[in-house]
Formats: structure tokens, C-alpha cells, sequence
């Protein structure tokens, strides 16, 4: 998958080179972003990098992220596709506080309450040629393009992060305090209540992005962030937009499917019920042929909160989301003892 290419270049050059520089950084700011000339390189000989030129040859639209989806904007108002973006004189995040590094995106504090998530830009003497440079930093920003693009098809909902304002310099979000599998890690395990709260409140949230015709994608407990003691999705730059008249149930579109979507939902779940962290990604390095996991592989979901649908999100009993939260509704609201009193509309 291109996408894992991707991955697995900015890995070697970028990421494993800067946590080796520095450990105290964490996940803040190992690189110098959009300050220039403070990187240090080796020269080397002229030309995109070989991860680089596999990139290209297998995305001929010039769009390497195919595992993204076609992206509805490829194309920035008043900037050539083929250039370096040049530096953004109005820039109204500029010199805010880094708290936030992804692969793609880079997030700055921008008050008590709210964030700004901007596309991550390189200067020359980052990377080891300047082609690598202008290459990354356009990947970057169609992400943010293509995130943006999603918060509008999604609008406002209870389980999602509130989106206050979007431009080409960035998208400004609701700050929580922590994401869901820092929270997992820190506090003791809470009860049922809260639990069932949660999980209802996921299903809900991803019934609703299926029903905008998109696909979430990289479906992570670290793409759920909590705030003010609930949860709401968030991190749709790997997401993909679905046609509008498309069926959600039977789209398969950049070897994502509506199957994979919720046998990820399934270790979400897993995970708040279980209250510790489970990582999985189908599309990861060890699964190249992209096959379905074994039945023998899952844990045992027995006597676990939810488990039943838990077990069927893995074993790809479920047709769609809306599967999901129906039969969870009728779990729920079948039982008196349930802890979850009002299910009204989540929107």
C-alpha cells in the first residue's frame, strides 16, 4: 500500500533520526517546522529520494495517498501544484505554541479552549533533497484539504470534535484534555456506567459518518479524544469521502470497506469495556496480503461488557454500522438494569 510506504519513509528519514536527536520532545516538535535552514542533512546525490520515486511511480495522479481516497481538492487557490508553497506572509497561527506533532499535521494551541491544526511544512534542509521537500509538504496539505472537506460533510454532532472555523492555513478545533488511549493508560478503570455510556456513544458517532458517506479509515483509540469526560472523534485526514449517492454497505473504495471499518470499531470497544489498550490496524506491515484475522486470534470476549457485539464486529457479522448500533440500542434498551437511561438522538 502506498499509503504504508509512506509511512515507513517518513519513519526512516524523519521520525526514528529525531526521537534518536532528542527524547525529551516526545511527540511535540522533534523537527523544526516552518523555520528555515535549522535542519542538518548530508548532501547527497541530486534527485528524489528512492522512497520518494517509488511514491511517484505508483501514484501517477500525483496523489500518493491513494489509500486517502480521491481528494475532492487537489489544488490550492493561487498556488501551482508543482511548486514549493512559499511562505505564508498571512498566516494567522504563526508563532503559536506547538502542543500536538502528527505525521502529516501539526497542532498548535490556540487558546484555553481551542486548537489549530495546520498542515505540516518543511524547509529546505530537512529532508536530503529539495524535491523530497516540496513532494511532503504538498502531501501535507491536500491532507488538510481532505480533512477539512470531511468536517463539513459531517457537520456538528455530539460525538464528534467541534470544528470552529477551517481556511488553507489551518482547521481550529475544540482542545480536549487527552486522547482515549492516554486516558486508558492513566486512570483507574471506571464503572459500567461510564462504559456503556462510551461505547454507545462510539457506535452512535460512527453510524453517523457512514451515513455521511465517509469512511473514518484510521479508526484508533488515539483519534478519540476526551473532553470534558466524553468522548468525540476526531483526525479525518486519512479519511475517505464516498460518493454521496453511493451505498456505504457495499463501497469498497482503496481496499477500505465497511467490514473493516467496524472490525475496527470492535477493538475500540474491546478496548473501553476491557478499560485496556488494544492496538490494531488491518492494514498494517504484518498483514500485506490483507487478510481477515483468524477466529483464534481475538481474545476472549465472553464475559466482557457489550461482548456479543464485540465478537460479531470481529467475525464481520454485521452489514453496516447502522447494524451495529441498532442491535446495541435493543441491548439497551431491553434491560432495565442497563446503566444508560436516555438514548435519544446523539446529534
Amino acid at each position: 500500500m502506498i499509503l504504508s510506504v509512506i509511512r515507513t519513509w517518513l519513519y526512516d528519514v524523519i521520525w526514528h533520526p529525531a526521537a534518536t536527536e532528542s527524547d525529551e520532545s516526545k511527540n511535540i516538535a522533534p523537527l523544526q517546522i516552518d523555520t528555515p535552514n535549522t535542519c542538518q542533512t548530508n548532501e547527497m546525490e541530486a534527485g528524489p529520494s528512492p522512497h520518494v520515486q517509488i511514491l511517484r511511480a505508483e501514484g501517477q495522479d500525483h496523489n500518493p495517498q491513494t489509500r486517502i481516497g480521491k481528494m475532492e481538492c487537489t489544488h490550492i487557490p493561487g498556488r501551482s501544484s508543482n511548486t514549493l508553497p512559499s511562505p505564508i506572509s498571512h498566516d494567522p497561527y504563526l508563532g503559536l505554541p506547538v502542543i500536538g506533532n502528527g505525521m502529516t499535521g501539526i497542532i498548535h494551541k490556540l487558546g484555553e479552549d481551542r486548537a489549530v491544526k495546520k498542515a505540516k511544512q518543511y524547509q529546505p534542509g530537512c529532508l536530503q533533497n529539495r524535491e523530497d521537500v516540496e513532494y511532503m509538504n504538498q502531501i501535507n496539505q491536500q491532507t488538510l484539504d481532505n480533512e477539512i472537506q470531511v468536517f463539513q460533510r459531517l457537520g456538528s454532532h455530539k460525538g464528534i470534535i467541534s470544528c470552529f472555523q477551517t481556511s488553507q492555513y489551518g482547521i481550529e478545533l475544540a482542545l480536549a484534555q487527552e486522547n482515549l488511549e492516554t486516558y486508558l493508560e492513566t486512570y483507574p478503570e471506571h464503572d459500567n456506567s461510564l462504559k456503556t455510556s462510551w461505547i454507545w456513544s462510539i457506535i452512535n458517532t460512527f453510524a453517523h459518518v457512514h451515513s455521511c458517506k465517509v469512511y473514518v479509515d484510521d479508526i484508533a483509540l488515539r483519534n478519540i479524544l476526551v473532553l470534558d469526560g466524553q468522548l468525540k472523534l476526531s483526525d479525518f485526514g486519512q479519511s475517505i469521502l464516498l460518493p454521496l449517492d453511493i451505498d456505504v454497505t457495499s463501497a469498497n473504495e482503496n481496499d477500505v470497506n465497511v467490514l473493516i471499518e467496524i472490525l475496527h470499531l470492535g477493538w475500540v470497544l474491546y478496548s473501553i469495556a476491557y478499560w485496556r489498550v488494544h492496538k490494531y490496524y488491518f492494514f498494517s506491515p504484518e498483514n500485506p496480503d490483507l487478510c481477515w484475522p483468524e477466529p483464534d486470534s481475538f481474545p476472549n470476549a465472553d464475559h466482557v461488557l457489550f461482548g456479543a457485539i464485540i465478537k460479531k464486529c470481529w467475525r464481520g457479522e454485521y452489514t453496516s454500522m447502522d447494524d451495529v448500533r441498532d442491535e446495541a440500542h435493543q441491548l439497551l434498551t431491553g434491560d432495565k438494569n442497563h446503566p444508560v437511561r436516555d438514548l435519544g438522538n446523539e446529534s
